[in-house]
């Protein structure tokens, strides 16, 4: 399968958890930047605990349409992997990002 359409394929997959990524890292984002890096370790934990509780729902809600990324090729197990690998790459970036302003 041609790299393109399997970095589109995940991103299709990355649109039902990206809302509600994008909130939980704001979130963080500005507590973050009015507490000081002592708040760093309790809002990383606070984001590994949602990102958790994301995927348990999303697993439950939208089990039925693995089957159409399962045609294509990729497996569910790899569609969590990099989902939640760019998920947490992008939590990083913007701690490095914000701790910048502080």
């Amino acid at each position: 399968m041609d790299l393109w359409k399997k970095i589109r394929l995940l991103f299709a997959f990355h649109r039902y958890f990206l809302p509600t990524s994008l909130i939980i890292d704001g979130a963080c984002m500005y507590l973050l930047y009015r507490n000081g890096m002592g708040a760093y370790s309790v809002l990383f934990w606070f984001k590994v605990g949602t990102l958790a509780a994301s995927a348990y729902f999303i697993n439950e809600y939208k089990r039925h349409e693995y089957y159409y990324f399962f045609n294509f090729g990729l497996s569910k197990k790899a569609l969590w992997i990099s989902t939640l690998s760019f998920d947490m790459f992008l939590f990083f970036i913007l701690i490095f990002i914000t701790v910048q302003f502080l």
